[in-house]
């Protein structure tokens, strides 16, 4: 954050590509009001944690050699944040469990997730992944869903700021 809000301080700055995601939100008290403010872009990259808040991961699951997911865990290659969201993956797989009781019916938890960060005003575009046709149609489902109202969001909040956070590794 301290480096988006340092471009935030540069002349001529349009756009800024950050991580944010329910398990990265402090984009939302850090720089959100700026950026609107300044009428700067928010493009909003791992929008689903490294797959975490697509709901299909365990703590079993492996990823291929050459997958970052696999040689980045902890940081090695490059920040710790960039992959799941710089939360010890077990862990991770745990706490999206636990946010699969907040999708709504008829939702899956990737359009959930999406839908979250669509919500915010300040936000101009997510950059989700997608290996397969029906990953993007889920990705495309979730800008047609409704918002998701106050109460999850709050409770989201109330789950990052209660769950979430300690496990934060890495500069953030």
């Amino acid at each position: 954050m301290d480096e988006a809000l340092w471009c935030l301080t540069q002349p001529g700055c349009v756009s800024l590509q950050i991580i944010f995601n329910i398990f990265r939100q402090k984009p939302i008290e850090t720089i959100f009001a700026k950026a609107k403010a300044q009428s700067v872009g928010l493009i909003v990259r791992l929008p689903l944690a490294s797959g975490l808040l697509s709901g299909r991961m365990s703590k079993t699951t492996t990823f291929p050699v050459d997958d970052h997911r696999n040689f980045n865990r902890d940081g090695q290659a490059f920040n710790v944040g960039e992959t799941f969201a710089g939360i010890p993956f077990e862990r991770a797989v745990e706490l999206a469990d636990d946010l699969k009781s907040y999708v709504p019916p008829g939702s899956s938890m990737a359009e959930f997730a999406l839908r979250w960060i669509l919500d915010y005003e300040a936000v101009s575009v997510v950059i989700p992944g997608a290996r397969n046709p029906e990953q993007v149609k889920c990705n495309v489902k979730a800008s047609a869903n409704e918002p998701l109202g106050k109460t999850i969001h709050e409770a989201l909040a109330s789950f990052y700021s209660h769950q979430i956070m300690e496990h934060i590794r890495g500069p953030y």
